[in-house]
């Protein structure tokens, strides 16, 4: 997956029922995970949408098939799995 970076981005992390949507800082790809810096963010629960909190960045690392990504800017739609 290609994914440049400053763009906004929804990354749901699965096992904790999490959207992140920010705007990109870092992405890479190590082994089969995923590790991912996102900055101005708001958090939602998946499930509900309904929005929880916000943080000025974050660093997510996950396994590919364990997170859904959406390209918010292009409407791109990739899973990761």
């Amino acid at each position: 997956m290609t994914l440049s970076p400053k763009k906004k981005i929804y990354l749901t992390d699965l096992e904790q029922n999490l959207t992140f949507a920010g705007f990109l800082k870092s992405y890479k790809e190590v082994n089969d995970n995923v590790i991912a810096t996102l900055h101005d963010i708001e958090v939602y629960d998946y499930t509900s949408s309904t929005p929880l909190f916000c943080l000025s960045e974050t660093t997510l690392t996950k396994s590919k098939s364990k997170i859904y990504i959406e390209d918010i800017a292009c409407q791109n739609v990739a899973a990761l799995c």
